[in-house]
């Protein structure tokens, strides 16, 4: 009924912490998984849930910026860093790194807390300490709310322990400072002893990442007008964190700057879950084993969502930990970061062997221990390889390889199938095939269109700089022609 659309003109949000409206969705609970929010009418896909501001976030560049001033920290990897591929050595986010778990992969008990906390979550941390002096109300109404919700909830979960020790020491003098600002009027000894708990607990499993345009393969160079200074983690109300984490998500999220949006990615019926995925998508297409692995969340997923899973937000994953305690340990994903910054720095032809010595193993795949998603990550290195070498038609090949992974195991809206459309679109019409790039580009649009509106003018806007990427050989005056040629119109 076109009388009942809501009026998706959202405010500016940079004067709210949280947009969103209820005539959509609303907070249920549930047996089996807790809370979680329920569509309240049939949603169409690409529908604006949430757009969100955080109550405290840490930006990549400020992680950076401390290192230096420290002279740099050889034992902590960068976290919040979204290096992926890179093009012309500059690392491309088509493979994105997901975070680094918190927790201790054996499980063994030592006696003895392992500082495993992130340095960016120990920010948040202090930063939300600063507010809560300033305004006790943000633990009431707010914070408070976040899972762990409850002190017995909070005693079930590891202990959170900072891995920088001077921000560690100074969550520590601040706590044992909050009972004397005497914030609360009641029972103030043990609200704070009670934040001094939880909090840790509800930044760690709470914070989400925030990247601007990941997908796009400039994303990493600020130079040509990439969008790496625009990455970093925050912790966002209550209204966001009940979504719940899906194998099969109906929901999306992508971020400008630290403003966050949360959007269906296909149809939705009224009274489903609205869940989005706390793994990279391309992750969801392993076992339930595999995923758990990469979840790093204390619950476990499985393939019928009919399990009880703790609201829990931080994204983690690859690395070279198992899944210990059993005959078969389960490794994590080999092409990693590590990796695909090794391979993308060796020459264009080293390169190339290097990759097809990869694609074609000796000895044939281990459906228990090897990801699918490995080859996915490989064979867009490889179409990258192949354009920079001029080999198109081989490249063209990977390219909709690529696409066909994504069509078949991402959600049916996707930011990265569309920007594996552009590229194959591109590839394509350098080919001279231009059927076949007109098609891949007006993939592109479209899925776009329906997943960020604006249609032709915002999705040029967007991608002005992605068409620039030193990817093949190409002027500028050649890819302007390309785009115009591919990316002018909808139909």
């Amino acid at each position: 009924d076109d009388d009942d659309e809501l009026d998706l003109a959202y405010p500016n949000p940079s004067t709210l912490a949280t947009i969103q409206s209820d005539k959509l969705m609303e907070v249920q609970d549930d047996d089996t998984k807790g809370r979680g929010f329920y569509a309240l009418k049939d949603l169409k896909a690409g529908t604006r849930l949430v757009v969100a501001k955080p109550l405290a976030m840490v930006m990549g560049s400020e992680l950076e910026a401390l290192e230096d001033m420290d002279g740099g920290d050889e034992e902590e990897e960068d976290l919040d860093s979204d290096d992926g591929n890179e093009v012309d050595g500059k690392p491309t986010p088509a493979a994105k790194a997901t975070k680094t778990p918190e927790s201790d992969d054996d499980g063994s008990d030592t006696g003895e807390i392992e500082a495993t906390g992130t340095k960016q979550n120990g920010i948040i941390i202090l930063r939300l300490l600063q507010k809560l002096s300033a305004d006790p109300s943000l633990w009431t109404d707010q914070l408070s709310t976040l899972f762990p919700r409850d002190e017995e909830s909070a005693l079930d979960l590891p202990t959170w322990l900072c891995s920088d020790v001077m921000i560690g020491m100074e969550i520590e003098r601040q706590f044992n400072e909050l009972p004397l600002l005497n914030l609360f009027k009641d029972n103030n000894e043990s609200i704070c002893k009670e934040i001094q708990l939880r909090l840790p607990l509800v930044v760690r499993y709470n914070v989400l990442s925030m990247e601007t345009a990941p997908e796009l393969f400039v994303h990493p160079d600020v130079e040509n007008g990439g969008m790496s200074e625009l990455s970093g983690t925050g912790l966002y109300g209550s209204e966001v964190s009940y979504f719940n984490h899906s194998c099969e998500p109906n929901v999306s999220r992508y971020c400008i700057g630290d403003v966050m949006f949360f959007v269906t990615n296909r149809s939705v019926k009224k009274g489903d879950e609205l869940c989005f995925s706390y793994i990279e998508h391309e992750f969801l297409c392993e076992s339930a084993e595999k995923r758990t692995l990469l979840l790093d969340m204390n619950f476990t997923d499985s393939d019928d969502g009919g399990k009880e899973r703790p609201n829990k937000r931080q994204k983690t994953a690859a690395g070279t930990a198992s899944v210990k305690g059993s005959d078969d340990d389960i490794p994590l994903p080999l092409i990693d970061v590590d990796m695909q910054s090794e391979l993308m720095a060796t020459p264009l032809m080293e390169r190339l062997e290097l990759i097809e010595e990869l694609l074609e193993p000796e000895e044939p795949l281990d459906p228990e221990q090897d990801y699918k998603c490995d080859k996915y990550q490989l064979t867009i290195l490889h179409a990258i390889t192949l354009d920079g070498l001029g080999r198109t038609s081989d490249a063209l090949k990977e390219w909709e390889s690529c696409v066909d992974f994504a069509t078949k195991y991402f959600p049916p809206l996707d930011e990265t199938t569309v920007a594996l459309n552009v590229q194959a679109a591109l590839c394509a019409h350098k080919d001279g095939k231009a059927d076949i790039a007109k098609g891949h580009a007006k993939k592109a649009m479209e899925m776009h269109d329906a997943l960020f509106g604006g249609g032709v003018e915002r999705f040029r806007n967007r991608y002005e700089k992605e068409f620039l990427v030193k990817m093949r050989h190409r002027t500028e005056k050649e890819i302007a022609s390309d785009v115009e040629s591919l990316f002018s119109k909808m139909s």
